[in-house]
């Protein structure tokens, strides 16, 4: 009886592990989309200065509005709290950069707390698939 009721707190426990695993992958995912987004950023910015004439400026869901030739001095950034201050292209660039080394910095100790969450998980299936042995029981493994 004491072994069904650790097995209990233990498939609760793996339970636990896998939805926090779920969630620092989900998280780890949207960092990485965002740093491509700001990869797109800097890309853009770098290249303003090659704009000869009107330019195709998107507005979301594959919409692009013609804008005239952009200013190659000035770029508009959000700051945060949707607070915009305009940049020059290299300071804008700096910036950016310095925002996908803070997310990509998230990234790596998203992936630590991964490795965390992936050695309880296996603690847990091993404990009860110990648990489960010395009773003749058959303990599937969980599925990560």
């Amino acid at each position: 009886m004491a072994n069904e009721a650790e097995l209990d707190r233990i498939a609760t426990s793996l339970q636990i592990q896998q939805a926090k695993g779920e969630a620092i992958r989900t998280q780890i995912q949207q960092m990485e989309a965002t740093i491509l987004e700001i990869s797109a950023a800097v890309d853009a910015i770098t290249n303003l200065k090659k704009a000869k004439s009107d330019t195709l400026v998107p507005v979301g869901a594959g919409v692009f509005i013609s804008c005239p030739k952009p200013d190659p001095d000035k770029v508009v950034l959000n700051i945060g709290a949707n607070v915009m201050v305009s940049k020059k292209p290299e300071e804008a660039v700096k910036l950016l950069e310095e925002r996908q080394k803070k997310i990509s910095d998230a990234i790596s100790n998203a992936q630590e707390d991964m490795g965390e969450v992936i050695k309880a998980i296996d603690d847990l299936s091993s404990r009860a698939s110990g648990i489960a042995a010395s009773e003749g029981k058959n303990v599937r493994p969980a599925k990560e």
